[in-house]
């Protein structure tokens, strides 16, 4: 059989992206970030329209998909990096809505033939100097640095998941089962967290929006203590940049009906106190954004409770994940247990530049132990 082949050529009709995109996304065990629903609207908010990296079989279809921007960046003042940077734009403002499990969206099984082609077609191509995988996961990680490309991990954290399936498989199904198969302190903080605020306020719930004006009040609540948290510690949350907003107002449109997204507010008897803004897709449901009400009484832990009212939700829906995604916060991984490394990948070519970059950010590395 005929080897793979690529091809990196500019996207110049969305629609038809689109077409071959959810074609491919059928076949794929691609997370959300790879769905048509983060990619087109994300694509729909640019300025300048990406390449599509193509890699197809001796049939012509689809194998893999993925979409570069072309940028320059320029680190120590003087290096000017021309980059491939796939799936985000190297601005910071409209990379703010923060991609993970980033990769190539490819046939299931595929992946490793998929990058060995995409990688081979690019380094065939004159005009880069390093290509940028920001959100790729540990799993990714390991499985480029089978190539000849330097491997250099520009940012790194951990994720945390709470497993769904395995919590069912111990005929746990609700919210008491699960807070009891948590750490000490954990339990006792929510126990008396929900304690409290039931013996104030009333019964614990916690809604999902139906409509759409009911997410934008619900989103807009969820901004606002968003933003309260941020600002008492001098600095601006993720809601107040406008082009976040635009994409994620975008998004909600397209995602709502169809149920791959959910804005949930968690309340006791009428009292609002958390809300999350989530993915749900394919059995996974991704914690992307939050607002908790800032509690006089230090007792209170919103959101811990929120988290747990929402599992719960999960639990008795059938999912089979609840991943709180990159962060090292604590709240995760006493919540949670250990998920996938996300990563910040940039692939080098043997460039003098480069190899001077990385040869101070190594000296410096061993002055600083």
């Amino acid at each position: 059989m005929q080897p793979f082949a690529g091809s990196l050529t500019p996207v110049t009709s969305i629609e038809a992206l689109r077409n071959r995109w959810c074609a491919l996304e059928k076949k794929s065990g691609a997370a959300f970030f790879l769905s048509w629903q983060w990619i087109g609207n994300w694509v729909s908010g640019l300025t300048t329209l990406p390449y599509l990296l193509a890699v197809t079989d001796p049939n012509g279809e689809d194998i893999a998909l993925g979409l570069f921007c072309k940028a320059t960046e320029t680190r120590q003042k003087f290096l000017k990096i021309r980059q491939l940077r796939l799936h985000d734009t190297g601005i910071r403002e409209a990379d703010a809505i923060t991609i993970e499990f980033n990769s190539l969206l490819a046939v299931k099984g595929m992946e490793q033939a998929a990058w060995a082609t995409a990688l081979k077609h690019l380094e065939s191509l004159p005009d880069w100097d390093e290509i940028i995988i920001s959100g790729a996961t540990g799993e990714t990680a390991a499985l480029l640095a089978r190539h000849d490309l330097t491997q250099h991990r520009r940012a790194e954290t951990t994720s945390a998941q709470v497993n769904l399936a395995a919590l069912r498989g111990k005929n746990i199904t609700d919210r008491d089962g699960y807070i009891a198969s948590l750490g000490k302190s954990t339990r006792s903080q929510i126990r008396r967290s929900a304690r409290l605020y039931e013996e104030e306020h009333g019964p614990l719930s916690i809604q999902a929006a139906t409509t759409r004006d009911q997410a934008d009040a619900f989103m807009a609540e969820l901004g606002h203590h968003h933003e309260a948290k941020w600002q008492a510690q001098g600095k601006a949350g993720a809601t107040v940049n406008a082009d976040y907003m635009a994409f994620h107002n975008r998004l909600i449109a397209e995602a709502l009906p169809t149920g791959e997204i959910e804005i949930l507010r968690a309340r006791a008897g009428e009292y609002a106190f958390g809300w999350l803004y989530n993915f749900v897709y394919r059995g996974d449901v991704l914690f992307y954004l939050s607002g908790f009400r800032a509690e006089a009484d230090n007792r209170l832990k919103p959101g811990l409770v929120t988290h747990a009212l929402a599992i719960e939700r999960h639990l008795q829906a059938g999912m089979d994940v609840y991943d709180f995604m990159g962060g090292t916060n604590r709240y995760k991984t006493n919540l949670g247990e250990p998920g996938p490394d996300i990563l910040s990948l940039a692939l080098q070519r043997k460039r003098l530049k480069l190899h001077v970059e990385n040869w101070g950010r190594d000296l410096k590395a061993r002055m600083g132990k």
